[in-house]
C-alpha cells in the first residue's frame, strides 16, 4: 500500500489570533495497546488547556470525537494499517482535523515513502522495496553490491521486525504482507548513533542522538537506547529541512531520522505520524509546540 499525495497542497503559515476558538478542543490519540499518555506530553497537554485548548488523551481505536486531532502516540497502529488508515480517512470526512493532513499520514505509514523522498532528490540511505521472500532479498543484496543490509517491515514501527542480513548467512523474515524495505547497513550507526532532528511548523525546534549500547546497532527504544541531546551543526539542520520542503507542504510536527557521515545526513526515517518528540529534552520544546498547535487551530 502507497498512499499518494491527493487534493491541494496543506495550510503551511498561521495567522495568529488572540485567543482560540471557544469550541475548540484537542485529542491527543494514544492506542489501546498502551493508553497511557508517555510523562514528557503531559505538559503539553497541560500548556495546551491553560491556554484555552482542551486537550485530552484517548485511545485511537475509541474514535474520539474532538475537532482535532494529533495522533502521536498510536503506537500499534503498524499491527492494524487497515483499521488505522480507515480511523483517518473516516474522521476526515466527517470534518475531524488533524495535525498533519490525511493524505500526508497515509503515505507515510509505509516505508516506500523514503523511495519518493529519494526520487525528488533527498539524500536518503538507499531503499529498495521488495517482498519477504529471502530470494528476492538475497537478489536485492546482489544487485546493488551490499554485503551486509538491513530489512525492515514496509509498515512497522520502533524497529518491531527489523533484521540485519549477511551476504551467504540464512535467514527467514517474518510476517511482512506489504512486503520490505531492504537498505545496506551503515557501519557508522555503531559508533554514531542515529540523530532526531525535530520540527514544528517546518522551524527547527531541538534535536537528540540515540545512541545504541555496545554490540548493538537498532537504535530504537526498545533495544537499550540511549537518548543524549544534540546540537547539530546548521548544515545539518539545513539538510533536514531540506526533505520537509519535498512534501506538498509544511508539516506540523516531524521528526527527521538519519546517520551522519561526516558532513552529511542519510536520511533514515521522516516521521510524520506518531514520532516520539522528546519534549523533556529541550528548554520551551513543549511551548514551541504548543504555539504551532494553536496557530494551527486558529487557523481552520
Amino acid at each position: 500500500m502507497t498512499a499518494k499525495f491527493v487534493g491541494k497542497p496543506f495550510q503551511t503559515t498561521y495567522p495568529r489570533r488572540r485567543n482560540p476558538k471557544k469550541t475548540a478542543m484537542l485529542a491527543i490519540t494514544t492506542c489501546q495497546t498502551y493508553p497511557d499518555p508517555p510523562p514528557n506530553l503531559l505538559p503539553l497537554a497541560q500548556i495546551l488547556t491553560r491556554n484555552g485548548l482542551p486537550a485530552r488523551f484517548d485511545a485511537w481505536q475509541n474514535r474520539p470525537s474532538e475537532p482535532f486531532v494529533l495522533p502521536l502516540c498510536a503506537w500499534d497502529y503498524a499491527a492494524y494499517p487497515t483499521a488505522f488508515a480507515q480511523w483517518i480517512r473516516e474522521s476526515a470526512e466527517s470534518g475531524q482535523q488533524f495535525a498533519n493532513p490525511p493524505e500526508i499520514m497515509l503515505w507515510n505509514m509505509n516505508k516506500t515513502y523514503l523511495c519518493d523522498l529519494a526520487k525528488r532528490g533527498a539524500d536518503v540511505i538507499p531503499s529498495v522495496h521488495t517482498s519477504s521472500e529471502s530470494e528476492n532479498i538475497r537478489r536485492t543484496m546482489r544487485e546493488n553490491g551490499w554485503h551486509e543490509a538491513v530489512v525492515k517491515p514496509a509498515i512497522g514501527q520502533s524497529g518491531g521486525g527489523v533484521v540485519r542480513v549477511r551476504e551467504g548467512e540464512m535467514f527467514e523474515i517474518g510476517h511482512a504482507p506489504q512486503g520490505v524495505i531492504v537498505q545496506p547497513y551503515i557501519r557508522d550507526i555503531e559508533t554514531a548513533g542515529e540523530t532526531s532532528l525535530v520540527f514544528f511548523g517546518g522551524t527547527f525546534s531541538h534535536a537528540v542522538r540515540r545512541q545504541p549500547p555496545q554490540g548493538e546497532w537498532r537504535a530504537n527504544s526498545a533495544y537499550g537506547v540511549a537518548i543524549l541531546p544534540e546540537r547539530p551543526s546548521e548544515t545539518i539542520i539545513a539538510a533536514a529541512r531540506s526533505v520537509l520542503d519535498l512534501l506538498p507542504g509544511i508539516p506540523a510536527y516531524a521528526r527527521a531520522d538519519g546517520t551522519i557521515v561526516g558532513d552529511k545526513l542519510l536520511l533514515n526515517e521522516l516521521e510524520l505520524i506518531e514520532p516520539a518528540l522528546y519534549l523533556h529534552t529541550a528548554e520551551s520544546a513543549a511551548e514551541r509546540f504548543a504555539e504551532v498547535l494553536t496557530a494551527w487551530i486558529e487557523a481552520v
